[in-house]
């Protein structure tokens, strides 16, 4: 009966002229002009988000001289009188000496390994200890020496060579494979008669005139 009643209808809009009622045809979502803004929106970039201070990268911490490990130095030299070159292991950790050479220089200012006193294998120093060289014997042993300078440690090693006082000259310490390890200048004339040239704080300053310290810490005339 239903389905009758339709398909009359039909009939009678058909001999009449009338139209279906339709829904309005709605454009595809995007093809209206909200979505078109809303598109227009999602599309507009966003800066970067802004970075705190708090997430900011900082450099790494400066490394001191008395935290580095193993920071091996010349601290003390003696070009006049006695003389002598006192090495400190001014790091944390122990430093193997075995087979570092301690030279002066050439012509050209190089080390002068031909003549180099050499630690034998196995000398280790100590963090916070020093290690002297008496330079300038005419008969240099090997090894270490029982024979060494006045008011300094009762063992120290020797070498044949030595230094200018009044012209100056380089002191190098060179590790068994050529790398230089340490290297400063005994400026000419740098101390007065019964001084010493040395860092001034101890381990870790510049040079200056000192108190002769074999041994021990520098300490200013």
């Amino acid at each position: 009966m239903v389905r009758m009643r339709t398909t009359w209808a039909l009939v009678v809009c058909a001999a009449l002229g009338c139209s279906e009622a339709r829904e309005p045809v709605r454009p595809p979502d995007d093809a209206r002009p909200e979505a078109a803004a809303e598109a227009a929106v999602d599309a507009t970039p966003t800066p970067d988000a802004t970075v705190t201070p708090d997430a900011a990268v900082t450099p790494d911490a400066a490394v001191t001289p008395d935290a580095a490990p193993g920071r091996l130095v010349i601290n003390e030299i003696r070009a006049a009188d006695e003389e002598w070159i006192e090495l400190y292991n001014a790091g944390s950790a122990a430093v193997d000496l075995s087979e570092v050479q301690v030279a002066d220089s050439e012509s050209d200012g190089g080390a002068r390994l031909s003549r180099a006193m050499r630690f034998p294998a196995g000398t280790m120093l100590a963090p916070g200890q020093y290690v002297l060289v008496a330079i300038n014997q005419a008969d240099a042993g090997v090894g270490a020496q029982t024979r060494c300078v006045d008011g300094g440690p009762s063992t120290c090693f020797h070498a044949g060579w030595g230094l200018s006082a009044t012209r100056g000259e380089a002191v190098h310490v060179v590790s068994p494979a050529g790398a230089t390890l340490a290297q400063d200048t005994y400026p000419p004339d740098a101390a007065a008669t019964g001084q010493s040239w040395g860092r001034l704080p101890n381990g870790t300053g510049v040079f200056a005139p000192n108190r002769p310290t074999p041994g021990a810490p520098n300490a200013g005339p």
